[in-house]
């Protein structure tokens, strides 16, 4: 990962930390993530040198006005002034993970051959969270390879509920039975 964004980012989380307010700066820096990713544009602009850095706080501060999270705002303001704000990717990615390390939240990824609805990814979290008894954040990845169902990943639990798997299973089941 880029060391300036991993600095950034510890700097953000230093901060929610000392504002105790954790899991309301992973949530608002989420959210600006989902307005580049649907509005690159944005970003864009944000990131031009045509465009004066008074206009660019202002769209700064129309953003995360709804999070009332002052240093977010100011945190923000600072990459774009720095020429900094195509790192906002890699920051939020590395505050995510900072922000779950000091919540004591695993995250993992659920893979299934097709893409799974919130819901589904929400249900699955939950059961597996109550397996290992850890708050567990899934994201979900496509993998060709399995024929169906899913297999889940966090941390170093693999739960594997996939048909693939099952088959690979009752395969080895048979050859130890023709074996013994």
């Amino acid at each position: 990962m880029n060391e300036v964004a991993s600095r950034y980012a510890s700097a953000l989380v230093s901060i929610a930390k000392e504002e105790q307010k954790l899991e309301q700066y992973k949530l608002a820096v989420l959210s600006v993530k989902e307005v580049f990713d649907q509005n690159p544009e944005v970003l864009k602009l944000l990131k031009s040198y045509f465009v004066s850095n008074e206009n660019k706080e202002k769209v700064v501060e129309e953003l995360t006005k709804e999070f009332c999270l002052k240093n977010l705002t100011n945190f923000i303001k600072l990459l774009v002034i720095k020429h900094k704000i195509y790192l906002f990717k890699d920051i939020v990615s590395e505050i995510t993970k900072g922000i779950n390390f000091e919540l004591d939240v695993y995250e993992g990824f659920v893979y299934s051959t097709e893409p799974l609805t919130k819901d589904k990814i929400i249900e699955i979290s939950e059961v597996i969270s109550q397996k290992i008894h850890k708050k567990v954040e899934l994201k979900n990845k496509i993998d060709e390879r399995l024929i169906g169902g899913v297999k889940v990943v966090v941390h170093d639990h693999v739960f594997d509920g996939s048909i693939k798997y099952k088959l690979e299973t009752m395969k080895e089941q048979l050859k130890e039975r023709r074996n013994g």
